[in-house]
């Protein structure tokens, strides 16, 4: 064999040698001790660990009941008001009625007045209202709860919105919210300002805030804690704080923490804070279908006195008096004789 024959073949021995002398030692470079098979190395990373980075998900599951005994009851619901929800969204809660004998209408402003609709109903449900009660019709809500029928008024922060210029916004920034102020103020009930939210204990997002009960009522019987998602506070003068933002519940507009109510009852007037929490996606959160089942027992309950808000003209329904008599009324007495 010539002398380059020779080098080529030691050289091509050298790299066989050196690829099976390879493939015999890995196993053992890589920490295997049985090659084939064998378990492979644990490695730890203390700066990730996926246990204590995912936060604990909400419980979604449960059904919406209802504890009344009422049967056959009107809630009329207000979609005349350019309301920031759509039919659909509230279906939690207005099948939850329907399936339990009652009925639903709705007011879109079209061929009755508000006050005539209401005159037929026994409870009304206002959801994120865009554009504001007449007078008139502010009226009629306050004949229809002096006559004991039920209001349920649910709102949410306001927005921002570009006004003016059509050129990227050059006339400027207008904040919009729903018009709930002036449904609620007779009644001690005002929306805020801002939205509430949470840094420390939350529903995997700083403004899906947890509350708990704050007083006995009847709107929180079963409730643990409920989640409000970009709720607003509301403020109250003599109702009841039925629920409350849990500790760490922060403002937005002042960044100030503190106790601040969600739900809110006044007689025969309740106000929530949040319309998120009634669709369908979340309606299962936590103790939200609880809390969405005494909502529809509220709206139930109510003895409303027919015929109101009277029409204009009449005279609106009387109250029982304090001592409940209700017997056949007092004849006139016979008009005495005039003088010959």
């Amino acid at each position: 064999m010539s002398a380059p024959n020779s080098r080529l073949a030691a050289v091509f021995v050298v790299i066989v040698a050196v690829l099976v002398g390879g493939a015999a030692v890995a196993p053992y470079a890589l920490g295997s001790e049985g090659g084939v098979g064998s378990d492979s190395v644990d490695v730890e990373n203390e700066q990730f660990q996926p246990g204590t980075v995912l936060p604990d998900e909400t419980s979604e599951e449960g059904a919406i009941t209802m504890d009344s005994d009422a049967t056959g009851k009107t809630i009329l619901v207000d979609v005349g008001h350019r309301n920031g929800v759509s039919e659909t969204e509230l279906e939690p809660l207005l099948s939850t009625l329907t399936e339990n004998g009652h009925r639903i209408r709705f007011y879109r402003g079209q061929r009755r007045s508000l006050n005539e609709s209401l005159r037929s109903a026994d409870a009304f449900l206002v959801v994120s209202p865009r554009e504001r009660f007449t007078s008139d019709e502010l009226a009629g809500v306050d004949a229809f709860t002096d006559a004991g029928g039920r209001l349920l008024v649910m709102g949410d922060p306001p927005s921002v919105q570009v006004s003016g210029g059509l050129l990227l916004g050059l006339g400027g920034l207008q904040e919009t919210g729903p018009q709930t102020a002036s449904l609620g103020s007779n009644y001690g009930i005002a929306y805020g300002s801002g939205y509430l939210y949470n840094m420390e204990t939350n529903d995997n997002n700083y403004k899906s805030v947890f509350a708990e009960p704050g007083a006995d009522s009847d709107l929180t019987t079963g409730v643990d804690r409920v989640v409000m998602r970009e709720a607003v506070p509301i403020r109250t003068a003599d109702a009841t704080r039925a629920l409350v933002g849990v500790d760490g519940t922060h403002l937005s507009t002042t960044r100030d923490a503190g106790t601040y109510a969600v739900v809110a009852r006044s007689g025969d007037v309740a106000a929530v804070g949040d319309t998120d929490f009634i669709t369908r996606e979340n309606a299962f959160d936590a103790d939200n279908e609880v809390l969405i089942g005494n909502l529809a027992d509220f709206l139930v309950d109510g003895e409303k006195q027919p015929g109101a808000p009277a029409e204009p003209g009449a005279d609106g329904p009387q109250r029982p008096p304090a001592g409940g008599g209700g017997g056949a009324p007092t004849p006139p007495a016979r008009p005495s004789p005039a003088p010959a």
